[in-house]
């Protein structure tokens, strides 16, 4: 067991959260158990389904310390043409009639900073900045430090109800124009996979509102809110299955794993895991977008895109640029 700290502030809520405790070092199941009195922060890597490393909340923390640790970096810094390159060989195949439909192809980003960031003030900021985003920090010899700000619930579940939703498509706030076909494509995608999947566990629906748009600092998505019944002996059989949902990895699943094992060059580390608190009687898990991992000297921040056979490869290569910017700009 070894020591975290953690910070976090729950979407449209005032309540930051400081805390410290103890991180296990061992991917383990979520539990979805209620009247649990501990409260447990989750996090797990990208593509570990309902596992992830448990933190047991038990001590109040003001006092962030950053860790930051050599380790073996493989991860390599994309440029424009190297990333639509990429793009266009996924539309290629997609075209060709390849089985694949969706691919989501993340990048890295890596900018040296010769300053202590100041985590207190940082976090507060994205707290500031994105009221209806998941934000939290946290450090430990587990994890390293990891920030995010993370506007995509993956799976909510309280004593009744197991609330999801169904986020894809991306614009900018300011561009001038509506959703094109491809982003409304692109999402409906994931509404076709929450819903086959709910059909699947024998989970009714209902309630589903959407699609509508959800801004998210400086750009916007596309999003369907779902609500299902809960029934104990499926939720976690429902989340193996949902994470990663084709919103971080694509279509069919394997198939988009298998391509982005072979083509993105790097680790995804916990970008576009979940990241999530369980508190007495709820459990809320999120998306691990909008993220950023920080070192010593340098910092990682993580975008990707979903690329579908309407792509447009230069495009693509802005939104993660426009992705990237939510956390990058309140670094200063």
């Amino acid at each position: 067991m070894n020591k975290a700290t953690v910070f976090y502030r729950l979407p449209n809520t005032n309540q930051i959260v400081k805390r410290s405790g103890l991180i296990e070092n061992e991917l383990k199941p979520i539990s979805f158990e209620n009247n649990i009195l501990q409260e447990v922060f989750y996090i797990a890597p990208f593509n570990t389904a309902n596992l992830a490393f448990h933190c047991v909340l038990d001590k109040d923390n003001e006092k962030f310390e950053i860790i930051s640790y050599s380790k073996n970096n493989k991860n390599q810094y994309d440029l424009e043409t190297e990333f639509t390159a990429k793009t266009q060989k996924a539309i290629d195949l997609m075209n060709a009639g390849n089985s694949l439909t969706k691919v989501v192809l993340a990048r890295c980003f890596k900018q040296n900073i010769d300053y202590e960031i100041n985590i207190n003030v940082y976090f507060l900021n994205l707290c500031l900045n994105y009221p209806n985003a998941f934000v939290y920090a946290i450090s430990s010899s587990v994890t390293g430090t990891w920030v995010a700000a993370t506007p995509e619930l993956l799976l909510k579940v309280n004593e009744n109800n197991i609330e999801t939703t169904a986020l894809a498509g991306t614009l900018h706030i300011n561009a001038d124009m509506s959703w094109s076909q491809k982003e409304y494509d692109e999402q409906h995608k994931v509404e076709i996979y929450i819903e086959e999947l709910a059909i699947k566990h024998q989970l009714e629906i209902k309630n589903k509102i959407g699609p509508d748009t959800i801004n998210a600092g400086d750009i916007k998505h596309i999003i369907t809110n779902y609500t299902l019944e809960k029934q104990n002996n499926k939720t976690s059989l429902f989340l193996t299955e949902l994470n990663p949902t084709p919103a971080l990895a694509g279509l069919p699943k394997l198939e988009a794993l298998d391509f982005i094992k072979e083509n993105e060059n790097l680790n995804r580390g916990f970008y576009s895991g979940l990241v999530g608190i369980k508190q007495k009687n709820s459990t809320s898990l999120f998306v691990n977008i909008r993220c950023m991992e920080i070192f010593k000297n340098h910092i990682h921040a993580y975008a990707g895109c979903g690329i579908t056979k309407l792509s447009n490869p230069n495009k693509e290569w802005q939104e993660t640029e426009n992705k990237l910017q939510t956390l990058l700009k309140h670094l200063t």
